[in-house]
C-alpha cells in the first residue's frame, strides 16, 4: 500500500484543481480579514477617531480570531466533495482504479489509499486556512488571541466534521463508477447540510429538557416568594404557570429536531457560534461554556414575570455545558459517521465489478 500512497500524494501535489482550492484557502481568510478591517474603519468616518485609535478589547479580538479561522467548516466541504469526486472519479474513466487491480493491488489497499490520501489533502486545506486567517488577521491590525492555545483544539474538531464530508465523497467516488453521479449526490448532500445547519441556528435546539424543568421549578419558587411579599396573587400564578409550561419553551419543532440534533452535526455552528450570519445577528462572545440561562431569562423566552437572572442558575448543572464536554461529543460523533460511511463504501468497492 505504501507505493499506492506515495503514487496518490504525487497526483494530488501535481492536480490543478487540488492548487486551485488551497489557493482559495491561501486568498479567501485574508480578503475577509481585509472586508471587517474596511467596514470597521467605515464606522469611524464620521468621528475625530480612526481604527488605530481603537483598541480592541481581548475578547472582541479573541472572538474575531474564532468567527475568521473556523469559517472553513461551513466554506471548504463543496470544494472537498468536489475535488473528491472528480478526483477519483478520473481514475475509473480513465482505467487507473482497473490497473491497479491488475497490477496485484488488493482491492483494500486501493480504498485505503484513496481515503488516507484524501483525508490529509483536507486536514492540510483546513490547516492552510487557518494559519491565513491569522496571518489576515495580523496584518490587517485586528490582532490574534488564541484562548491561550485552547482555540486550536476547536479547530480540531471543525476538521473532523469536515473530514466526515471528504470520507463520503470518496465513498461515493468508489461506489458510483461514473463521475457526474458522485458529484451531484455530494454537492446536494453539502447544500442540504448547508441549509439544515442555517434553520438549526434559528431554533434551540441545543436546549436541555432538564435545564427548563430545572428553569420551571425555580420559577415556581420565585413565584411563592412573590406571593407571600404581596407581588402577585395565587390566581396569576396560576394563570402564568398554565400558558407557560414546559411546551412553550419546548415545542413541536423542539421536539422535532432535538433527536436530530443528537445524533447528527448540524448544530456545530450554533453550539460553537461559527456562522457569520448568525454572528452579527446575536453578537456572541467566545465563552468557555454554553449558558442555558441566559436565553431563558431573557428576550421572547420570559414573558413570564418571575425576573429570574442567570446568577440565580449558576449551581444548576443543567445550564452550563462545557466546550470541553462539546468538543468530546462533536470529535466522537465525527468519527463514528467517518467509520459507518467509511465501512460501507468499503464493503461495497470490495465487491463491485471493475472491470
Amino acid at each position: 500500500m505504501l507505493n499506492l500512497l506515495k503514487f496518490e500524494f504525487r497526483r494530488l501535489f501535481k492536480s490543478v484543481f487540488f492548487k486551485i482550492v488551497c489557493g482559495y484557502c491561501i486568498l479567501w481568510p485574508l480578503l475577509v480579514a481585509v472586508f471587517y478591517r474596511i467596514i470597521i474603519g467605515l464606522t469611524f468616518m464620521d468621528t475625530d477617531m480612526s481604527f488605530a485609535d481603537y483598541e480592541m478589547s481581548d475578547a472582541e479580538i479573541r472572538y474575531f480570531t474564532w468567527i475568521i479561522s473556523i469559517a472553513f467548516v461551513n466554506d471548504l466541504p463543496k470544494f472537498v466533495a468536489l475535488f473528491t469526486c472528480i478526483h477519483i472519479g478520473k481514475d475509473f474513466s480513465d482505467g487507473i482504479v482497473r490497473n491497479k487491480v491488475t497490477a496485484g493491488h488488493s482491492r483494500t489497499s486501493i480504498f485505503f489509499s484513496y481515503i488516507i490520501s484524501q483525508i490529509s489533502a483536507t486536514v492540510a486545506l483546513c490547516i492552510v486556512y487557518i494559519s491565513f486567517a491569522l496571518l489576515g488577521l495580523l496584518i490587517t491590525g485586528f490582532g490574534v488571541n488564541l484562548n491561550g492555545g485552547e482555540m486550536f483544539i476547536r479547530h480540531m474538531v471543525g476538521i473532523c466534521i469536515v473530514l466526515v464530508f471528504t470520507v463520503m465523497a470518496v465513498a461515493l467516488s468508489l461506489v458510483f463508477r461514473k463521475r457526474a453521479l458522485p458529484i451531484i449526490m455530494s454537492i446536494l448532500v453539502v447544500m442540504f447540510v448547508s441549509t439544515a445547519t442555517t434553520v438549526f441556528g434559528l431554533f434551540k435546539f441545543n436546549l436541555p429538557g432538564k435545564a427548563v424543568d430545572d428553569y420551571i421549578e425555580k420559577r415556581h419558587e420565585r413565584y411563592e416568594e412573590m406571593v407571600e411579599e404581596g407581588l402577585m396573587t395565587d390566581e396569576t400564578v396560576e394563570f402564568l404557570e398554565e400558558n407557560y409550561d414546559k411546551d412553550f419553551y419546548l415545542g413541536m419543532a423542539w421536539k422535532v429536531g432535538r433527536p436530530v440534533y443528537l445524533i447528527t452535526n448540524l448544530g456545530f455552528n450554533q453550539d460553537y457560534a461559527a456562522d457569520l450570519s448568525q454572528a452579527i445577528a446575536s453578537n456572541p462572545d467566545y465563552t468557555d461554556e454554553i449558558d442555558f440561562s441566559v436565553n431563558l431569562t431573557s428576550g421572547m423566552y420570559n414573558p413570564d414575570m418571575c425576573n429570574l437572572q442567570p446568577k440565580d442558575f449558576k449551581h444548576t448543572d443543567s445550564m452550563h455545558l462545557s466546550y470541553a464536554q462539546l468538543n468530546t461529543t462533536y470529535v466522537v460523533r465525527s468519527l463514528i459517521y467517518i467509520l459507518v460511511i467509511g465501512g460501507y463504501g468499503y464493503f461495497v468497492f470490495g465487491r463491485k465489478n471493475l472491470f
